[in-house]
């Protein structure tokens, strides 16, 4: 049965991933300006640029370098009469470095510095008030897998993650809402890689695991500041793994046992109409990908534009 699942994964894991990323964005065509039919949609791009150069004379080998990266955040809301509560979320992020060589001062190839594609959905029933049920897709890619130069794939890798469970409002006042959801997940990781020899072919592996999901999200706003943080704390613990058996024997035959970790957190500020800084953390724990936590920091000042 399990095999089946994995198969019917590998088929079908792309096609849903396609229609769930139209679906938000028709759902999102629909909803703009339609607030009298229930839909609260929100829309804000950024772009961020760093860039420095040095004359002929400087001394001391520096280079000249241009930084960019542009993002959005779509988000879709609505309170159906029926008590179903349906939000959705997503993030898009792409950014690139341009740089001069220190010798000749001509400018090399950009390389990639920002890859994201992250949509979620939940959807949520509320008339059982202590702890509402929830079912939720997310998925997890980026624009383009460079990784190798012979041969370029997009939105690869791919994670999906189906999950349904308990949720639970630990504070709301206003905008601000903390909400911890607990529930039983499974998760597909289609990864596609490029060969060359002896013949130039292309293979597909899906990998999936289930277990338990805890998730929580939060935005809080501090007052007569502007200062907005959000959080959002994913774990997961898998209970089984479709390559255990291969594994076995292995010094990785328990790594996929351990708890994965993922903790962002976004502080923003709007410091003027079109201006804002923020401050974007990140902390990752997968003993399948790497033994020690893995932990990224940005900082930016760039330009803002909020349409809804």
């Amino acid at each position: 049965m399990l095999r089946s699942m994995i198969g019917l994964g590998r088929e079908v894991a792309m096609k849903r991933a396609a229609l769930a990323l139209v679906i938000v964005l028709v759902l999102a065509v629909s909803a703009w300006g339609q607030d009298s039919l229930g839909w609260k949609p929100s829309v804000d791009f950024i772009l961020n640029l760093t860039q420095n150069s040095y004359s002929d004379n400087w001394e001391g080998g520096e280079a000249g370098s241009v930084t960019w990266v542009a993002s959005a955040n779509l988000g879709l809301e609505r309170q159906f009469p029926t008590s179903w509560n349906w939000r959705s979320a997503l993030r898009l992020a792409y950014g690139q470095t341009h740089s001069q060589d220190a010798e000749t001062n001509k400018w090399k190839k950009p390389f990639k510095s920002s890859d994201l594609i992250d949509f979620e959905s939940l959807l949520r029933y509320l008339n059982w008030k202590v702890l509402p049920p929830y079912v939720a897709v997310r998925a997890i890619s980026q624009f383009e897998d460079a990784s190798n130069p012979d041969h370029k794939f997009y939105l690869n890798p791919l994670e999906l993650t189906e999950s349904a469970g308990l949720t639970r409002v630990l504070h709301k006042e206003g905008d601000n809402e903390f909400l911890t959801r607990a529930g039983i997940g499974l998760r597909q990781r289609i990864t596609r890689t490029y060969t060359s020899s002896p013949s130039p072919a292309t293979t597909s592996t899906t990998n999936t695991d289930g277990g338990i999901e805890w998730v929580t999200d939060g935005k809080y706003k501090i007052p007569k500041t502007g200062i907005v943080w959000k959080t959002k704390l994913t774990t997961f613990k898998a209970l089984f793994y479709s390559r255990s058996k291969e594994l076995k024997g292995t010094p990785e035959q328990d790594y996929w046992k351990a708890i994965d970790v993922n903790w962002e957190n976004m502080v923003s500020a709007q410091v003027a109409k079109y201006v804002a800084v923020g401050l974007y953390v990140q902390w990752l724990y997968d003993k399948e990908v790497a033994r020690g936590g893995r932990f990224k920091e940005t900082i930016a000042v760039g330009l803002t534009w909020k349409m809804l």
